[in-house]
């Protein structure tokens, strides 16, 4: 199976009722998400539902992992290869935020679940995009990676 890194879109997919979502999410036995995630997610929600979203995490077994030291360098390095891109005309600046989960995910050898591949700099083999939602509901989905 498979070891991924979910964005944030997708678990607040779950959370806005897509059953893709809730099938992606629980399809993974080995499954992370940045701290970054946590709080982009997090912010949204009161109390209730941060309770409800935590219990969500600790039912699928998806673990928090924070910013070390090697994702913290890598974080930096992405982000500065996408400000001389975007510079040179060839690219769009990467937020910050999005910088972090990707290096996370690199660091941690994941694949990076999202509906948002250019979040993470477009399309490529460590992006996988499992749905779309288009007028509210999810089309194109894919099966889970074994």
């Amino acid at each position: 199976m498979a070891i991924v890194l979910f964005d944030s879109n997708i678990l607040m997919d779950n959370f806005n009722g897509h059953t893709a979502a809730a099938l992606e999410i629980f399809a993974y036995d080995d499954a992370i998400i940045s701290s970054i995630v946590w709080m982009e997610v997090a912010c949204i929600m009161d109390d209730f539902q941060r309770t409800a979203f935590d219990t969500l995490l600790d039912a699928a077994e998806i673990r928090i992992v924070h910013p070390n030291d090697s994702i913290m360098r890598l974080a930096a390095t992405i982000r500065g290869n996408s400000l001389a891109d975007h510079h040179a005309g060839i690219g769009r600046k990467l937020d910050l935020p999005d910088c972090i989960i990707r290096a996370t995910a690199e660091v941690e050898g994941r694949i990076i679940v999202t509906r948002n591949p250019a979040d993470f700099g477009g399309a490529r083999p460590n992006v996988r995009v499992p749905y779309e939602i288009i007028d509210g509901a999810a089309v194109n989905i894919k099966p889970p990676l074994l």
